[in-house]
């Protein structure tokens, strides 16, 4: 007997999982065998939040990162990037802070000229009150109030999230957070994945380590909070000091391009009886198997549009 279930769309696959359960009407004592089938995604989906320092020393980076979205487009459009970009800046004591400037607050391919409309808002003024807490203002722009009010539709169930942080100076967050700056926005990105089973990215645009760095428009000290943020979530570090944003901002999309690996099952499999094709090839090695909730974790995600078989006996409980 074989009985086919709804396609069902899942926010990791971002495709469609025919499940099917295979055999004869099964007797007591005997193990339920299930296929499931997943279609890799045809383009992963990035929610891309900017965090710009909009402090007196920042208009000339300001320019240069607007100047430079061209680039950054064009890496996500030849990866097929189904992209929203949103826009706050540092500053924690104003009004918006944590809210999504411009018009509009969401920037997708979609709109007639998303480059002028990202450089409109990427342009977020010199008047900022410090300290510059852009951690801080992340967790404000994630929060639920945000995410419910200014900053609605930000936020995709389906959508990788990649936070870039842009400043001339380190976090200082810590003077406004009661808590430990890195541990809370990293707890606030380990919920964010685990919501859309997809990894949270958090880069940065700012001084060199060790040293800091001395560009066009002054210097810039090492950005020692921001790095352990990187390091912990495996983002991309530029400096700030580049005369050239448009290299910068080009590999910050590229770094964005990220599929997805995990595969949700629908019921608890033996561990024994699993058995994975991708497309017509069976893989004997390069996965594992996560027990709750169930899933399958490939070392390596599966190209655009490849199919992903998924063959398991049900675990009896």
């Amino acid at each position: 007997m074989t009985r086919q279930m709804p396609c069902w769309v899942y926010a990791l696959a971002i495709g469609c999982v025919d499940y099917g359960v295979h055999g004869e009407d099964p007797v007591e004592g005997e193990q339920v065998v299930i296929e499931e089938h997943f279609t890799q995604a045809p383009a992963p989906a990035v929610d891309m939040l900017w965090v710009v320092d909009d402090t007196a020393s920042m208009a000339h980076e300001q320019a240069a990162l607007a100047e430079g979205f061209r680039a950054f487009a064009e890496a996500l459009v030849e990866a097929g990037i189904a992209y929203q970009l949103g826009v706050i800046t540092t500053d924690v004591l104003g009004d918006d802070a944590g809210v999504l400037q411009g018009v509009p607050w969401i920037i997708t391919p979609e709109q007639d000229d998303p480059a002028a409309a990202f450089s409109q808002a990427v342009q977020v003024g010199t008047d900022g009150a410090g300290p510059e807490a852009g951690l801080a203002a992340v967790l404000l722009a994630l929060d639920e109030e945000h995410l419910a009010g200014p900053n609605r539709g930000f936020r995709r169930s389906e959508a990788l999230l990649h936070v870039v942080v842009v400043s001339d100076s380190d976090d200082r967050s810590d003077e406004v957070l009661d808590d430990d700056p890195v541990a809370a926005v990293l707890e606030e990105f380990a919920a964010q994945g685990a919501a859309a089973d997809l990894p949270v990215l958090f880069s940065a645009v700012a001084g060199d380590l060790p040293m800091g760095c001395t560009g066009v428009a002054g210097r810039a000290p090492a950005a020692e909070v921001y790095h352990q943020v990187v390091d912990a979530t495996g983002g991309v570090f530029a400096s700030i000091c580049a005369l050239d944003m448009a290299p910068v901002v080009r590999g910050l999309g590229v770094a964005s391009v990220v599929y997805p690996d995990t595969f949700v099952l629908q019921a608890r499999p033996d561990p024994a009886t699993v058995a994975i094709w991708i497309d017509d090839a069976r893989l004997d090695g390069g996965w594992d198997l996560r027990v709750e909730p169930p899933a399958v974790v490939l070392d390596e995600p599966p190209q655009p549009d490849a199919e992903v078989t998924v063959r398991y006996a049900v675990l009896e409980e």
